[in-house]
């Protein structure tokens, strides 16, 4: 007992020592993450101008159906990472768990506009 019990102080004492240490990675977790925001807000004002181009051309209900399921998932994922805090309060926010959500609306995002400029580029309208 005595031996677990000294096991779990060392334990505690070189987490507590660990966090006391900033990480060299931290800063790039927070660049990342700034960028990821920042440029998902790029890509939803995108995604409107995508989705509406779509529906005058005419691309079809699947298309624009898988579309609206991917952007959901961004805007979920979005909504998600700003249940941390908000880059614009830096100071406030949890940056780990802001980065994997606000990542993932990226990529959703990114997705949903992809999938559109391709229909419309298969129907010859312009993106």
């Amino acid at each position: 007992m005595k031996k677990q019990l000294t096991s779990v102080l060392i334990a505690l004492v070189v987490l507590l020592a660990l966090a006391q240490v900033p990480s060299a990675s931290a800063s790039g977790v927070v660049s990342a993450s700034i960028v990821w925001y920042r440029l998902y807000l790029n890509q939803n004002s995108t995604y409107t101008q995508l989705y509406n181009q779509s529906l005058e051309c005419g691309v079809d209900n699947e298309t624009l159906k898988l579309a609206e399921e991917l952007y959901a998932n961004a805007t979920e994922e979005f909504n998600k990472a700003l249940d941390y805090g908000n880059p614009q309060n830096p100071r406030s926010i949890l940056w780990v768990p802001f980065m994997r959500h606000i990542r993932k609306a990226y990529i959703n995002i990114i997705k949903a506009n992809e999938l559109l400029k391709e229909s419309l580029e298969k129907r010859k309208c312009s993106p």
